[in-house]
C-alpha cells in the first residue's frame, strides 16, 4: 500500500516537471551561424552525422531562440530556413 503510494506521489511529480531549456537572446543569424559553423568543422552531429536540420530541430528542443530586437521567440522552422538560406549563401 506504502509502495503504490510512494510511485503515485513520484509520478505526479515527474509529471508537473517542465523541461529545462536555454534562452538564447540576441541575433538568430548569429545563432545559425555559430550552430553551421560547428557542424562544419564536426564538433557538432547527429549519431556521427552532419544533418543540418535534424541537428536544429533537436537543438530547439533545449534551446528556445528570441530575437533580441522584437522579443518574439523563432520557431524551429524559421531556423531551418535560416540554415538553409545560409548554406545556399543567400545571406552572409
Amino acid at each position: 500500500m506504502i509502495k503504490k503510494r510512494v510511485i503515485g506521489h513520484l509520478k505526479r511529480e515527474l509529471l508537473q516537471l517542465a523541461p529545462d531549456k536555454i534562452d538564447y537572446r540576441g541575433c538568430p543569424k548569429a545563432y545559425v551561424r555559430l550552430v553551421v559553423k560547428a557542424i562544419e568543422q564536426g564538433e557538432l552531429t547527429y549519431h556521427g552525422l552532419r544533418n543540418y536540420e535534424r541537428i536544429f530541430r533537436v537543438l530547439s528542443s533545449v534551446i528556445e531562440v528570441t530575437n533580441a530586437d522584437n522579443g518574439k521567440v523563432l520557431s524551429v522552422e524559421t531556423l531551418v530556413s535560416y540554415e538553409k538560406k545560409l548554406r545556399a549563401g543567400e545571406w552572409e
